[in-house]
C-alpha cells in the first residue's frame, strides 16, 4: 500500500476518534456542564441566528457531530478502497450504534437519554455519508470534464 494511503487512512482515523471523543465526552458531562457550555454557545449564536432557542441549538448540535461521523466513516472507506453498497450499510450501522451510545452514556449521570435524539443522530449520519458521496460525484464529474477538455485540444 502506498505511503500516502496510509497516511490518509491513518489521518481519517484520527479524524474519527477525535469526533468520537468530542460526542462522547459532552454526553458524559453532567446536566450543569451541559447547560452552560450550550449557553455560552447561544449567547454567540443567537446574534447571527434570530429565534434560536437551547433546545434548537442542542438538536442542531447532536445534528452536526453526527453528520461528521457519517461523513468521515465513508470516507475512510473511500480511502481503504472499499466504497460499495456494503461498506455504507456498514457506515450507517456504525453512526447508529454510535447514536445508540452517546444516548445510554447519558444515563451514567443526571441526564435522561431520548429516542428523539437518536433519530437526530441517525438522520445527520446520513447526511454525513450522502454529502460526502455528493462531493465525490462532483469531483469525478469535474476530472471526466478536465480530463474531455484536455482530449479535444
Amino acid at each position: 500500500m502506498p505511503y500516502r494511503r496510509k497516511a490518509a487512512i491513518g489521518i481519517n482515523i484520527l479524524l474519527l476518534l477525535a469526533v468520537l471523543t468530542f460526542i462522547f465526552s459532552h454526553s458524559l458531562a453532567d446536566r450543569a456542564a451541559s447547560t452552560e457550555e450550550s449557553m455560552q454557545l447561544l449567547v454567540i449564536l443567537s446574534r447571527l441566528i434570530r429565534g434560536l432557542t437551547e433546545h434548537m441549538l442542542r438538536k442542531l448540535a447532536h445534528f452536526s457531530e453526527f453528520a461528521a461521523l457519517g461523513f468521515f466513516t465513508i470516507h475512510l472507506c473511500h480511502v481503504c478502497r472499499k466504497l460499495h453498497l456494503h461498506a455504507m450499510v456498514h457506515s450507517l450501522f456504525f453512526g447508529l450504534l454510535c447514536a445508540l451510545t452517546d444516548e445510554s452514556l447519558q444515563l451514567l449521570n443526571d441526564r435522561s437519554a431520548q429516542v428523539s435524539d437518536v433519530w437526530i443522530d441517525f438522520s445527520g449520519v446520513c447526511c454525513g455519508v450522502l454529502f460526502f458521496l455528493l462531493l465525490l460525484v462532483l469531483h469525478r464529474l469535474w476530472k471526466k470534464h478536465l480530463h474531455n477538455r484536455q482530449s479535444s485540444r
